[in-house]
Order: C-alpha cells, then structure tokens, then sequence
C-alpha cells in the first residue's frame, strides 16, 4: 500500500481492528479513516453508501462484526447472522462500487466443519457440518468469504479472507458470559488471584487434564 493511501479500517475499536491501527500507523501510514458504530451503523445500507462516496478510501480492512463465546451465540443466533451479513455485505459491495484496490476480510475457524480433520486446511470448507452453537455466524462468515471469491471472478477486484484463529490481547472482551475461552480464563485467573488465590496450583479441564498452572 502507498503511505498517502485512503485506509478504512472497519471496526477500529475491536480487538483486530485496534491492533491493525497501531500496526499502520507503527508502519507509517497517517491517512486511516475510524468511524465509531455511533457515528456510522455499517448494517445501514444508504448509511454506508454514502459513506463510501464521500470517503472514497483506497484499501479496507473489514474487521467489523458481531462476535462473542458460544454463550452469546446460543442466545442470540438472529443477531449473529443478520448483523454479520448486513456489515459484510455493505461493506464489500460499496468496496466494489468505488474501485476500492484491495480488501481484507476477517474469516473465523469455526466456518470449517465440526469434525474437520486435523491440521485444517483451506479445502475442508463446506466438507461437512458445522458446530452447532455457532452454526448462525459460522454461515454469515461463509457467505462473507463466498462474497469476495464472487466479485473477484466476475468483476476482477482483489477483495482477500485472512483467517486470525485464537485471538486474545489488549482490548479483547472479558465478559464471562459474552467472551471466547482465552480471555474467559484470563478473567478468571485474574479474579482469582486478586481475591488471594495466592499460588493458584493446577486448573482441570472436566476430563481431569492439567490445563495451567
């Protein structure tokens, strides 16, 4: 990417978003456009239109999306699949519209099947079924990625799928109901500890395993 170039960072104040924030600007890139959920509902179809016509950005990085732990899918399975198909479809579409050069699209691992074989590879997709618990984002996620592959065959655009699997850092969402297992069992530790866990010895997984220490 040219250093002058338009960069949308769609989802700038999630955890990949905020991290690829600080990695441009660390690389020199100064001209990054961050528009807040407030400011700018990514579900809203004219909102986004207008949105890429006026901004015009060279390069997106489509970061955005409703995300949550398998308890959050279970409860609101509508939510994940209508907001993820709304913001990627939006976005990818109006990417196509105003000649964006090149698009970056966050995958998930939970797109491959349930009992895909291990290592997964990329051809294991639509192999078999999916999780259940988080069928509803797995198929929004599918369709982003299917998305993509489409307008780069029919109208030649450079729109890509990255697949960042067993995230956790700074800003991620610590929510014990709402979160993924990672930062779930940072909370946890960390509770524990400031309660005066002291040395809080070995963690089991319900099978009896030693998970940490």
């Amino acid at each position: 990417m040219e250093k002058p170039a338009k960069i949308y960072v769609a989802g700038h104040a999630g955890l990949v978003g905020a991290a690829l924030v600080r990695r441009l600007h660390g690389a020199g890139y100064k001209n990054l456009i961050l528009q807040s959920q407030a400011d700018l509902d990514l579900r809203d179809q004219a909102l986004v239109a207008g949105f890429f016509a006026q901004e015009r950005p060279d390069y997106v990085f489509l970061a955005a999306a409703r995300v949550g732990g398998i308890w959050a899918n279970q409860t609101h399975p509508a939510e994940f699949i209508y907001d993820n198909l709304m913001i990627q479809t939006n976005i990818i579409h109006q990417a196509y519209l105003h000649g964006v050069k090149k698009l970056l699209f966050l995958g998930s691992s939970c797109i491959y099947p349930k009992f895909s074989p291990q290592p997964i590879r990329e051809e294991y997709l639509l192999d078999g079924k999916l999780e259940p618990t988080n069928e509803p984002y797995a198929v929004a996620k599918i369709a982003g990625i299917k998305m993509g592959q489409s307008y780069n065959r029919q109208f030649i655009t450079r729109f890509i799928a990255v697949l960042a699997t067993n995230l956790y850092g700074p800003g991620d969402n610590f929510d014990l109901k709402n979160s993924h297992v990672i930062p779930g069992l940072i909370r946890k530790f960390h509770e524990a500890k400031s309660a005066g866990g002291g040395n809080l010895g070995y963690w089991h997984t319900p099978a009896g395993v030693p998970l940490c220490r």
